[in-house]
């Protein structure tokens, strides 16, 4: 199974919602990541990321396709490239995060586009939005809403709050291994809506 996290601008928490899910299905599966991103967060940190493989960079999509793992997680650019549509075209599922403001919820449409363009020329590609880095005691606005249910996306029910231990999640083995209960609740949560997704349940 492929897994891509892919939103046209940074700072949304792409990497680290990468990393963490990896991370979690490392537990029972044999799991890879790609950083595709020209920053490097993820590979900068490859060291810390046991026992998960870093997958080096630059790999054609039939390599990535063929590897022996039994998911690979794939971490995007902060912006829109023909390569992203080519990536969107052998995943099996896309997460796209958004924070809960109305002008970050604006901010994916162009990333929606591209996945619904995909899901054209593969109707088992599955896609949906997360809301992701949500501050304590901030809600989606029902004008966010309205603009959420317009892009034809499922939208998961799990939501990423903002904590200190995802930012700290890159140096300590990720959220799974720290003792932050509700973190962890997140990120669980998160990975069995992702798998019911690939299952046609959500």
């Amino acid at each position: 199974m492929l897994i891509t996290f892919a939103h046209q601008k940074g700072g949304v928490g792409k990497s680290t919602l990468c990393l963490n899910v990896a991370l979690a299905f490392a537990n029972r599966l044999s799991v890879g990541i790609v950083d595709i991103d020209p920053q490097g967060s993820i590979r900068d940190i490859s060291h810390f990321l046991a026992p998960i493989q870093l997958i080096p960079t630059p790999i054609s999509l039939t390599t990535l396709q063929n590897l022996p793992y039994e998911l690979i997680c794939i971490d995007t650019p902060p912006y829109l490239s023909d390569r992203l549509k080519e990536i969107f075209l052998v995943s099996d599922v896309i997460i796209i995060p958004t924070k809960a403001s109305v002008f970050d919820v604006l901010a994916i449409r162009r990333t929606v586009e591209y996945v619904q363009k995909a899901q054209q020329e593969r109707p088992t590609l599955k896609g949906a939005i997360l809301l992701n880095m949500i501050k304590a005691g901030s809600t989606l606005t029902a004008e966010g809403q309205k603009i959420l249910n317009e892009y034809d996306l499922p939208i998961l029910s799990t939501q990423i709050s903002e904590r200190v231990s995802y930012a700290r999640s890159p140096l300590t083995n990720g959220i799974i291994g720290s003792d932050d209960s509700k973190a962890k609740q997140e990120i669980t949560s998160l990975c069995t809506e992702i798998v019911n997704l690939t299952h046609g349940k959500a």
